[in-house]
């Protein structure tokens, strides 16, 4: 997450994240799920600008593009982060929220999640500028189950219900094609089906994050793993279809982020990124989208 300040407005570029590993454990007594997720950002950002309101009250929000799914008012997950902190720490200033969307929704992206952290972040910058990230994490994980691995930098391996975080050091630049179809899926519904269909033989987050602290793309690759891909197969009819379109190019691996509809490629290098995108662009249908991005 990139924060750049002027005199009056901040400017907040927020990520979106790839799961390279997404295990489910079971569902707890809270209603959330247990997960051990290893996610790493990418360069495809919303951008957002807020501006403090200091004679007024009001949350003033506006929203440019993104899809029907995306809520243009007061839903939108960015007033939801805004309330929210000013609830828990008792301001009451006013603040003028404006977002660009670019993460596509539905997707297994997090965009969502990245709007509501950096909300929290131009919120802390404003009113509590000594506010420390950590005590923030309580707040984003009300939020949404993804919104705490965006207040660290970097990838991250995140636990229990995704509010257990660390830092996955030194791994290296990583180059994907992001192909996101038309379709989305619903995040409760794909959860749903793997509960009843789980098998119980859990993977372990250590050998992908042991393979991308050595930085050895072919092992990387065979370790990249996604328990929702097998129910969101069952629910969604194109999802072999897509699977197949993808693999003609000669990734070192394909997969599903988090619970879809966005597949990833992981690449070789730049070149081969920039070479794929293309040639899976010259072949797409209505709504579909192909990016080329790095970590």
């Amino acid at each position: 997450m990139y924060l750049f300040q002027s005199d009056k407005n901040l400017t907040v570029l927020a990520p979106a994240k790839l799961n390279l590993f997404f295990e489910v454990h079971g569902r707890r007594s809270d209603g959330f799920h247990e997960i051990t997720s290893l996610a790493v950002p990418i360069r495809l950002f919303d951008i957002l600008t807020f501006e403090p309101l200091m004679d007024s009250g009001k949350i003033e929000f506006s929203c440019l593009g993104g899809s029907k799914d995306v809520p243009q008012n007061d839903d939108n997950i960015v007033v939801r982060a805004l309330e929210l902190f000013r609830k828990r720490y008792g301001i009451g200033f006013g603040i003028k929220a404006k977002l660009f969307k670019r993460i596509p929704s539905q997707a297994g992206l997090g965009g969502g999640s990245s709007d509501a952290v950096a909300a929290l972040a131009a919120a802390c910058r404003f009113w509590l500028p000594n506010v420390k990230t950590a005590s923030l994490i309580p707040l984003a994980a009300e939020l949404g189950s993804d919104c705490p691995l965006f207040l660290r930098e970097g990838a991250t391996i995140a636990c229990g219900r995704g509010e257990r975080i660390e830092t996955v050091p030194r791994i290296p630049k990583l180059h994907f094609v992001l192909f996101k179809p038309a379709e989305g899926l619903s995040t409760s519904t794909v959860y749903a089906k793997c509960m009843r269909e789980h098998d119980r033989k859990f993977r372990d987050v250590f050998e992908v994050s042991n393979s991308l602290a050595k930085g050895d793309l072919t092992r990387i690759g065979n370790q990249l793993f996604n328990r929702l891909e097998t129910p969101a197969s069952e629910i969604w009819s194109r999802f072999d279809e897509i699977k197949c379109r993808l693999e003609q190019f000669d990734f070192i691996a394909v997969r599903m982020s988090g619970s879809g509809t966005a597949f990833y490629g992981l690449c070789h290098n730049a070149k081969h990124s920039r070479y794929a995108a293309a040639k899976l662009r010259h072949g797409l249908r209505k709504n579909e989208t192909v990016y080329n991005v790095e970590s």
